[in-house]
């Protein structure tokens, strides 16, 4: 009787305590065979131990040649909270590393289970992809050293042909335990940029953010939106920021939601390059990046963001990136990095008035002829708010009206390159309460009946030229009982 179909007798008679009829037949089916199948890379039932175990506090280095090149493991010094030690990668030590997969590989190298034994006396390791392997494993200890060859994935889903350096056995194993070794040493790197905002308590949260781009001949700036009213309320929209450069804006909340907020958990898809050379760098389009991005945290810690060229990833849109000085070039997925080709209008809010009706301290209106009618309110809510018309108290009823309707100014679209002409057709003045807040917006008539909106002295936006007129009408009815026009 051969030595293998020993192996599998013994193997059946163990599992029919266990398994009853069905190891009973699959033996039946097995004493059929013949021992040829060892030499066809068939597996065969054994109680092997594990290909490969050592203490994992006895390892000196694991160093691994691959198709990508290979890399050196080494303790770090360090332990972790398991107590066993922490590696580190040779030559990429200062950077920041994804302590997981370095984890993965200690485990790895230090137990390599058995699955099966393909075969006892291999001499055709071709058909394994064991003569040139794809990774050859060296793992050192202070008694010496094992040399693991990693071969090709069998038919067998999950399965990886393995065997140790001067013996004959050929080795099914779990894929997913070899997979570590095939890395080159930048997928040990950290693909986490920027840490998620967990912690509720610490309230962190972007500052000013700055966006400058080669394709764009002005910067943008976006600010913290920090106004609160004396009743709570806030002013603008309900967005985190505004924009100051190159227009004032107030932000749509939901649209500018990436802009201001997608900075915390930023990830790479990998890391493209350790250490990069000139040339490499240049390679990717980061020596003069098409987009940098730099926000300043409030818990002290700033980002910049360099963003390079489009790297050809076949199953996506990624970005080269590098962040403050960390030297690595990342591939980032174009989805994350909104800032790299967004408009102005993507962001932006219609909505060109934002301070709450009570918190107004001062309402000027000023019409094309220079009539002026000026509105002075006290109080922090509608109970104790009064208002002024002209230095005579007016209904506040009718005044939050007519406030509404000026709320309505829309900001249709983007325009800043057309410059006004002539007296403005009428101009509002507003002032906050706490003095907070000093808008002048100026509405000059512009073609194909539209009016070009000025904020400050600066052209932002176009809206039709029939709100301008309602709004000098409803200012005209103020103190009759005329319902004021709010549809145009």
């Amino acid at each position: 009787m051969s030595r293998n179909l020993k192996a599998i007798i013994a193997c059946a008679a163990a599992l029919v305590i266990v398994g009853g009829g069905y190891t009973a037949l699959m033996l039946t089916e097995e004493s059929g065979s013949s021992s040829s199948s060892a030499s066809e890379g068939e597996p065969i039932a054994t109680s092997h131990g594990p290909v490969l175990s050592l203490e994992k506090t006895d390892i000196k280095s694991i160093s691994v040649k691959n198709k990508s090149g290979g890399y050196e493991g080494v303790p770090s010094g360090k332990t972790g909270e398991d107590g066993f030690p922490i590696f580190e990668i040779k030559g990429i030590e200062d950077l920041p590393m994804n302590e997981s997969i370095l984890s993965s590989l200690l485990n790895n190298a230090s137990n390599v289970g058995c699955d099966s034994v393909v075969e006892e006396n291999a001499k055709d390791l071709d058909k394994y992809g064991l003569k040139d392997p794809q990774a050859e494993v060296t793992v050192k200890t202070a008694d010496g050293e094992k040399v693991l060859y990693v071969g090709n994935e069998s038919p067998e889903s999950g399965e990886t042909y393995c065997m140790l350096k001067g013996e004959k056995e050929v080795f099914l194993t779990a894929s997913s335990g070899m997979s570590v070794f095939a890395n080159a040493p930048e997928n040990f790197l950290a693909t986490e940029l920027i840490p998620k905002n967990d912690d509720k308590d610490a309230e962190l949260s972007p500052g000013t953010i700055k966006i400058v781009r080669d394709d764009l001949d002005y910067d943008i700036l976006l600010e913290k939106d920090t106004f609160k009213s004396a009743s709570g309320n806030k002013a603008g929209t309900m967005a985190t920021h505004y924009m100051t450069e190159p227009i004032f804006s107030y932000l749509d909340a939901e649209k500018s939601q990436n802009a201001t907020q997608g900075f915390f958990g930023l990830s790479a898809y990998s890391a493209v390059y350790a250490h990069p050379t000139d040339e490499q760098i240049k390679g990717c389009g980061l020596d003069a990046p098409s987009c940098t991005v730099s926000v300043d945290m409030s818990d002290g810690s700033s980002y910049t963001l360099k963003i390079g060229k489009k790297l050809d990833i076949e199953n996506g849109e990624y970005y080269a990136l590098m962040i403050n000085d960390v030297q690595v070039i990342y591939a980032v997925s174009a989805d994350d990095l909104c800032w790299a080709s967004m408009k102005l209008g993507d962001i932006t809010s219609k909505m060109i008035f934002g301070t709450f009706v009570w918190d107004v301290g001062k309402l000027t209106i000023t019409a094309e002829n220079g009539t002026e009618t000026v509105f002075e309110g006290k109080g922090t809510d509608e109970d104790s708010f009064e208002v002024t018309k002209n230095g005579e108290k007016c209904s506040k009823e009718r005044y939050k009206e007519f406030y509404q309707f000026l709320l309505k100014a829309s900001a249709e679209e983007v325009e800043m390159d057309e410059q006004p002409q002539g007296e403005p057709y009428v101009t509002v003045d507003l002032e906050s309460q706490d003095g907070q807040v000093s808008q002048k917006v100026e509405f000059y008539k512009s073609g194909s009946k539209k009016c070009l909106i000025v904020i400050n002295g600066r052209p932002c936006f176009k809206c039709r030229s029939a709100y301008a007129e309602l709004l000098l009408k409803n200012l005209s009815v103020f103190d009759s009982d005329e319902a004021f026009v709010t549809n145009w």
